[in-house]
């Protein structure tokens, strides 16, 4: 006769046997683990597809989710500020303020709109336009007037792709613009218009090599935030039915248990008034719903989804909710260095590489080619010559930064331009205004 625990044995030794050795990258090897799971084998073509949807679907986010919109402005905020300021290196100092003042007035009422579309549709463009009067001005385009859907092949190695065109070492010498935007009221559908790449300024940031479009900085969480949005609307009407107390009557004798009421059929309803009390026969019953139970963990559960949107759109709790409720000096300091050295980064690289250095060199051709300036042959370098001066940050608390700016420049760690660049001012400027002052005083 067999000991009775023997079964039980064989299945405990049966369950901590290894199911299968594991050896190799675990991420690349096969397995029932991995049923279902998502690849993206060629992420190129994948944004080219996502990219309308995403773009369509972030919209509609930033226009009807609270989450959406406040994504879309507080990286816009981040990447723009109060503005950027030109500083023109030109060795004529009445020069250099003229072109910053005048470069300045081109493109600071284009910045917001430019940086709220690379933010929800992955992307901006921007046409340069010459005016009647010679002078170059920028026309932000919507991304899908550069015509998505062309796409093909022109021979020894130049191609078009996605409406960009590139030559055979894969240079980018053309986009071909829609006369009109898709869905503009009243317009026929015309042929792409092509328009040379020195006229058109594409920013976006790109995820891959040789990706050619966009991808809307939403798209991690566009489907999180619908289904927080699901979650949130239905949460909403339990709290609205948590207000409505319902009692239900059993009674056995089927008289009501001496209520009184208007009568449907054979239920009565019945209205409960402040103070009243009854003494219910022999077997009656009164019962009570609750609908409002389980909202303290539902409260908590919708706090993981914003902190789970908020790290897939590159933000901290606190700027996607406003909630500052659980955060301290020290927490929100270091949730604001995350941000700010990858809101920097994005600074750098859309904003002024993309855009302001690339438009500031074609601007100074247009102004030397209407006779503006005298930017020929030495001089040419002296006009091309140009500083950006992002916009700067306000700290959770200014006495303590100053403090350790002050400690920092005294030590010889930084420079009082490194300082007064990091707060967004431009050093020639604060030292002019500073002997200004210091002129009046002394008046």
């Amino acid at each position: 006769m067999s000991w009775p625990f023997a079964p039980f044995q064989r299945l405990a030794r049966r369950i901590a046997r290894p199911t299968g050795k594991r050896s190799g990258i675990e991420a690349g090897a096969p397995g029932r683990r991995w049923t279902g799971a998502s690849t993206v084998t060629d992420p190129r073509n994948s944004t080219l597809v996502a990219r309308g949807p995403a773009a369509a679907r972030a919209t509609a986010a930033v226009l009807n989710s609270p989450q959406g919109a406040r994504i879309e402005e507080a990286w816009a905020s981040a990447l723009v500020g109060k503005g950027w300021q030109a500083r023109s290196r030109h060795p004529d100092a009445d020069t250099a303020r003229t072109l910053s003042a005048a470069f300045e007035l081109v493109v600071a009422q284009h910045l917001v709109t430019l940086a709220r579309a690379v933010v929800r549709d992955g992307e901006a463009f921007a046409r340069l336009r010459i005016g009647p009067d010679d002078r170059m001005r920028l026309q932000l385009i919507p991304a899908e007037q550069v015509d998505p859907t062309l796409t093909r092949d022109l021979g020894n190695g130049a191609r078009i792709v996605s409406g960009i065109e590139f030559d055979a070492d894969g240079e980018v010498v053309a986009y071909h613009v829609l006369p009109e935007a898709p869905g503009t009221p009243f317009t026929a559908y015309l042929a792409a218009v092509r328009v040379p790449a020195r006229d058109m300024l594409h920013v976006f940031d790109p995820l891959f090599p040789g990706q050619v479009r966009g991808l809307s900085w939403l798209a991690p969480v566009l489907l999180k935030m619908r289904d927080r949005d699901g979650a949130s609307d239905a949460l909403l009407m339990q709290l609205k039915t948590a207000s409505l107390l319902t009692g239900f009557i059993r009674d056995p004798d089927g008289t009501f248990a001496g209520f009184e009421g208007e009568a449907q059929g054979n239920a009565l309803n019945v209205a409960l008034e402040p103070g009243a009390m009854r003494i219910l026969p022999q077997g009656a019953d009164v019962t009570f719903s609750t609908p409002g139970s389980g909202l303290a963990q539902a409260v908590e559960f919708m706090r993981a989804q914003d902190r789970e949107i908020a790290a897939g759109a590159g933000l901290t709790y606190e700027q996607l909710t406003g909630d500052l409720s659980e955060a301290n000096y020290s927490s929100a300091r270091v949730g604001l260095l995350e941000f700010r050295r990858r809101a920097e980064m994005l600074q750098k690289t859309l904003i002024e590489g993309q855009f302001l250095a690339p438009l500031w060199r074609r601007w100074i051709e247009v102004e030397a080619l209407a006779g503006r300036i005298e930017a020929t042959g030495a001089a040419r370098d002296d006009f091309m010559a140009v500083r950006f001066v992002a916009p700067g940050w306000q700290w959770v608390d200014p006495a303590k930064e100053v403090a350790a700016d002050v400690a920092a420049i005294e030590a010889g760690l930084k420079s009082r331009e490194e300082v007064v660049a990091g707060r967004g001012r431009d050093i020639d400027e604060l030292d002019a205004e500073r002997a200004r002052d210091a002129g009046g005083e002394a008046a």
